[in-house]
């Protein structure tokens, strides 16, 4: 197969040049019975003698050659219906349409988060079949993936869109006629058909953007509203806009059935703000709160043994200290129970760093101690820690993390409290949970 792709360039390019000198004495009697004028015409006589010679069936054969070895494809992506949603896969109806080359052209797919194309999935390649139609495609999460959600064992994956695009089997590295669509999904280990409903039942899944306070500095751009709705089945996608394709990075030939490479695309780009300093506390309403449980309400009642989070304006904690801007996160009520809050996507400035105290409020005789434990989740939904520490009655501990290695990217802020062999009057608060400028 690799000399054949090899060799049929060179081949159409030989059979071009052995017409020309075959159709050049034809172009020279055909001129010698033509009237001057016409004689006196542009020279067109060889590409015209050539084509007479060459019949229809024949022009459209070295027309298509040409077109092949130049690479000039063209076709473009049309209506895209959601047929089936499960956890770790979606199977769509791709229409396509004007296609000038359908031999050897197949739909291909990818997921994105942010903007970029998210490892541990792939696509089924499917054939077209004529200029125009449609055919159904499978994008799926790979059970080797090795995305872990927020660090907890946890095997969710989100992703905001999706990027189909048309690549010829012989061309894997030139994809064309692409588009993006709004594709709010949870991706998840399960091959159960699931609803869209599921995805909108708590508020951990909300894209929505970052609003400073008043008395905040930082750079930003216009934020997006609340993002991509989750698709119901049956539901005909929106695109966003065309997206032209760049080379991927791997020349192999796709065959049916392998992965989808991941290109990288300028696709839509979404506004995210650029903060130099955030508060935590005054947005702790914005992050998405969770205990192994399930999603959480905010602000959560102190009485609910699934875990809660809420602020307190002031406060004391151990060993006697008076606090201000209090943000109190109890973990479950089991041993080893945890709670986390996930904020919304900000791109960070330069010498960003996080900022807090950890500390018990005053009373808490029964906890065992608390580990406080922040990490940073990249737009590839990879985790990494920050900070880890343990917080006990006899002293508030400082809690500081350098997150100048994020400079200029966007990422997710999750703030996590953690119960030891014990959960009782486990009351830990952060104490003006903040970032700053170095």
């Amino acid at each position: 197969m690799k000399n054949q792709v090899f060799f049929r360039p060179f081949f159409l390019f030989f059979l071009f040049f052995l017409l020309l000198i075959i159709a050049a004495p034809l172009s020279a009697q055909v001129s010698e019975t033509s009237s001057e004028s016409e004689a006196q015409q542009p020279d067109s006589g060889v590409l015209d003698g050539l084509l007479q010679t060459l019949g229809d069936a024949a022009q459209d054969s070295l027309e298509q050659g040409i077109e092949e070895f130049i690479g000039t494809y063209e076709g473009r992506i049309g209506e895209v219906k959601l047929l089936e949603r499960r956890g770790n896969a979606i199977v769509l109806q791709v229409d396509y349409e004007d296609v000038k080359r359908r031999d050897g052209v197949y739909v291909q797919g990818d997921v994105l988060r942010w903007g970029q194309p998210l490892e541990g999935f792939s696509s089924t390649l499917s054939p077209i079949e004529d200029k125009r139609g449609a055919v159904i495609l499978k994008i799926g999460r790979d059970s080797q993936a090795d995305a872990t959600g927020w660090d907890t064992g946890c095997a969710e994956v989100m992703s905001d869109q999706i990027l189909l695009y048309l690549v010829r089997k012989t061309d894997p590295d030139r994809p064309f006629g692409s588009l993006v669509y709004d594709f709010q999904k949870k991706w998840t280990d399960s091959s159960e058909i699931e609803s869209a409903e599921a995805e909108t039942a708590g508020p951990a899944d909300s894209e929505d953007a970052i609003e400073l306070a008043e008395d905040e500095t930082g750079e930003t751009n216009q934020a997006d509203t609340a993002g991509p709705k989750p698709v119901e089945t049956g539901a005909v996608l929106r695109p966003v806009q065309t997206a032209e394709v760049g080379q991927t990075a791997s020349g192999k030939v796709a065959q049916p059935g392998d992965t989808a490479r991941k290109p990288n695309l300028p696709v839509r780009k979404i506004s995210i703000p650029l903060v130099t300093q955030y508060n935590f506390f005054a947005h702790a309403n914005k992050a998405a709160w969770k205990s192994a449980a399930g999603q959480l309400p905010f602000p959560g009642s102190d009485s609910d043994n699934r875990g809660f989070a809420r602020t307190l304006k002031n406060g004391t904690i151990y060993p006697d200290n008076k606090a201000a801007n209090l943000l109190q996160t109890h973990p479950q009520w089991v041993d080893g129970g945890w709670i986390q809050g996930r904020f919304p996507v900000m791109k960070l400035g330069d010498n960003v760093m996080f900022k807090s105290t950890g500390a018990l409020l005053k009373g808490a005789e029964s906890s065992d101690g608390v580990v406080m434990t922040v990490l940073v989740v990249s737009a590839d939904n990879k985790s990494r820690r920050v900070l880890r520490k343990r917080i006990t009655k006899r002293q508030y501990t400082p809690l500081e993390a350098d997150l100048s290695a994020w400079a200029g990217k966007p990422v997710r802020i999750v703030l996590r409290a953690q119960a030891g062999q014990s959960s009782d009057q486990d009351w830990a608060v952060w104490v003006n949970p903040r970032l700053v400028r170095q």
